[in-house]
């Protein structure tokens, strides 16, 4: 599947072109239309200069130039501010339509259960916990929103936590975490970008339609002076706010068209991919069912702001040529693997039951996990079956993909970890000390100087740590990561001040030994991916379309230091190197061990970072070829290679070990 994944990110980014020939075609019929307006004021001037009665004019170069400017600076300009507006990414949708964040630490049973199953998904998927935020709105609806998976969140309405079972929620879950596998997000905050600018004419049509002609019409009336000329531009106003209502007509239409033909499909596969991940066509399949019977959505004031993103949503309640999602029917259809006839009767049976409120009794136990067995089995045929390699030598193959074994081993990991780890996790200052002591050096002496850095920390409280770290040490060694991976949510909590404090107290804590080994170097890798576009330049990175071949200074820095850091010699590190190299076909010197810091290694996962996704597949066989060299498969290089996918934005299956 990694083949399909970054095919995925590749094909998300080309569809821009489509949102760049709509928008242009929009643009060019607006400025058509502004265009004729402009000459028949410009013939009705120059008849009244002139006594005499004039030739009309059909065309006219700088009338044409002066409109197609100012049409572009106001639409392109309104387009432009609003990609800047949501540069932050998912969380600045997310306000923009009322969203607030859910405290980790809630105790809120519907949020529990909610945060629980998003961190199951992404701990499974290998992308970061991202943020949950809730829409006040007893709707069920849903969405994923930012630039990349290290700024995404995910949004759930009130009515979805609050109406759907934890199947059902599990199943819509794993559908945003498609379109955050598929580089759907990205081409979506574009896209609200673009309708945002062709629907700003006609905003502003209706602006002066609506106020400014009239107040000039009224201010002329009202004037003693009869030369003052007033109303006549008020109603100069009024026919060009008509005319720049008809380009928002016109770019409503172009707006809408982009919103379906972008959406529909993206849908489709966000759908099966739910049901391969979760091998469960109950979940979501019963979430569209409620949905489907719950009828017309009212609208809210939450809704009423969410024209512009209705792509982005789970589902929307009508069908029509604009609609952004295939109808319910056929989505139930296709999740369930049944006639959409069938599908009516069965959604016709469900309301009557409904209806008569029937007190008959429910299945036995026995038939009932049985049927739901058999439908997940239906699922797997159907959807063509779920990768399920357990070992390294695969996990690049899973990337991007998720399975129900991946979903279990997750929740037995997270269930293995200590309430008290977990409440830490879930609170930003109790999450600072936790990732401090999971790089405390297991060397007494480096730990005892590392204890004298934490304790002259401001609020730092080494009694409460001292516990942490005796839990951390008793923990299964493949729940480290997860945890971590748990407490990044109430990390990016933090404010710029709090974590430019963190960042100083963590550097000063790996490098006290004067070293920075393979598992503090994991921390740090991850880390600074999940929280450093949070705080700094959020949305930056985002062009991929560089070749491999012209970061390979970038490569070979990056391959080398996995070999130092798998290798107990300089020829062990030499022979790795050497293997990695011939999987691109590369030849290229093997650099001084001592050149390798880890500044060094950041800046070449920055550069690789640029290169197109298809590459960076190629990248990460040569990564794993250098860490399998010694033919052994550990928790510690699986745990290596998944920070090196996390800093390319590459989402690493949670590895899971071989029974």
């Amino acid at each position: 599947m990694a083949t399909n994944f970054f095919e995925q990110q590749d094909h998300a980014r080309r569809r821009t072109g489509l949102l760049v020939t709509c928008f242009l075609v929009g643009l060019i019929l607006m400025i058509a239309v502004l265009y004729a307006v402009g000459m028949i004021i410009f013939n009705m001037v120059a008849q009244d200069d002139q006594s005499t009665q004039i030739q009309v004019q059909y065309f006219n170069g700088w009338v044409l130039l002066g409109v197609a400017a100012l049409t572009t600076a106001i639409v392109g300009g309104a387009s432009l501010f609003k990609i800047i507006e949501l540069r932050s990414g998912g969380r600045a949708v997310a306000e923009m339509l009322g969203a607030r964040q859910l405290d980790p630490a809630t105790r809120v049973h519907e949020e529990r259960v909610a945060l629980n199953v998003v961190e199951e998904m992404a701990i499974a998927s290998g992308t970061p916990v991202p943020p949950v935020y809730v829409v006040e709105d007893q709707s069920i609806n849903a969405f994923a929103a930012g630039w990349s998976p290290n700024d995404a969140i995910v949004s759930l309405n009130r009515g979805t936590m609050q109406k759907l079972n934890r199947d059902e929620l599990q199943g819509v879950v794993a559908h945003e975490f498609s379109h955050i596998f598929n580089g759907d997000m990205r081409i979506n905050i574009r896209l609200i970008g673009v309708i945002h600018g062709l629907l700003v004419l006609g905003v502003t049509g209706w602006v002066c339609l609506r106020f400014i002609g009239p107040a000039m019409l009224g201010s002329g009336r009202r004037s003693s002076s009869k030369n003052d000329g007033g109303g006549g531009i008020g109603a100069a106003i009024m026919l060009f706010g008509l005319a720049l209502m008809l380009c928002g007509f016109i770019g409503t239409f172009f707006g809408r068209l982009i919103q379906a033909a972008v959406s529909r499909q993206r849908e489709y596969l966000a759908d099966a991919s739910a049901v391969q991940y979760t091998r469960n066509p109950d979940g979501i399949g019963g979430a569209l069912e409620k949905i489907k019977l719950a009828g017309s959505i009212k609208s809210s004031k939450a809704s009423e702001k969410a024209s512009e993103i209705n792509h982005m949503f789970f589902t929307k309640g009508f069908d029509s040529i604009f609609a952004t999602h295939p109808p319910l029917a056929d989505r139930i259809s296709r999740v369930r693997g049944i006639s959409q006839d069938q599908v009516q009767q069965h959604l016709q049976e469900t309301a009557s039951r409904m209806e008569r409120q029937s007190s008959a009794t429910a299945p036995e136990p026995s038939a009932r996990v049985h049927a739901q067995a058999e439908k997940r089995r239906m699922a797997g045929d159907i959807m063509g079956g779920v990768i399920l390699g357990s070992v390294l030598d695969h996990t690049v193959n899973r990337i991007g993909s998720i399975d129900s074994e991946s979903l279990q081993h997750s929740r037995d990991i997270l269930e293995s970890i200590p309430d008290a780890l977990k409440d830490a996790a879930h609170a930003a200052p109790t999450a600072q000390m936790l990732v401090y002591c999971l790089i405390l050096d297991e060397d007494s002496s480096d730990q005892s100087i590392q204890w004298s850095v934490l304790e002259k920390i401001p609020g730092m409280q080494a009694q409460q740590m001292r516990q942490y770290q005796t839990l951390i040490e008793k923990l299964d060694i493949r729940a480290r990561l997860p945890l971590l991976d748990l407490c990044i949510p109430s990390l990016s909590q933090m404010s710029e001040t709090q974590y430019r404090s963190f960042r100083e107290n963590f550097e000063r804590l790996i490098r006290v030994d004067g070293r920075i080994d393979r598992w503090e170097w994991v921390v740090d890798t991850v880390i600074d991916r999940h929280l450093e576009e949070r705080y700094h330049k959020p949305g930056a990175e985002r062009k991929a379309r560089g070749k491999l071949e012209s970061q390979q200074s970038s490569v070979v820095v990056v391959l080398a230091t996995l070999a130092c850091i798998g290798s107990d010699d300089k020829a062990a590190a030499e022979t790795a190197f050497g293997s990695s190299m011939n999987v691109l076909g590369w030849q290229a010197p093997f650099p001084d061990p001592s050149s390798l810091k880890l500044n060094g290694l950041r800046a070449a996962l920055k550069a690789i970072r640029r290169v197109r996704f298809k590459d960076r597949g190629r990248f990460l066989e040569a990564c794993k070829h250098c860490i399998l060299m010694d033919g052994k498969t550990t928790v510690e290089e699986a745990e290596t290679l998944r920070a090196v996918a996390e800093s390319i934005d590459c989402p690493m299956p949670l590895h899971v070990t071989p029974s």
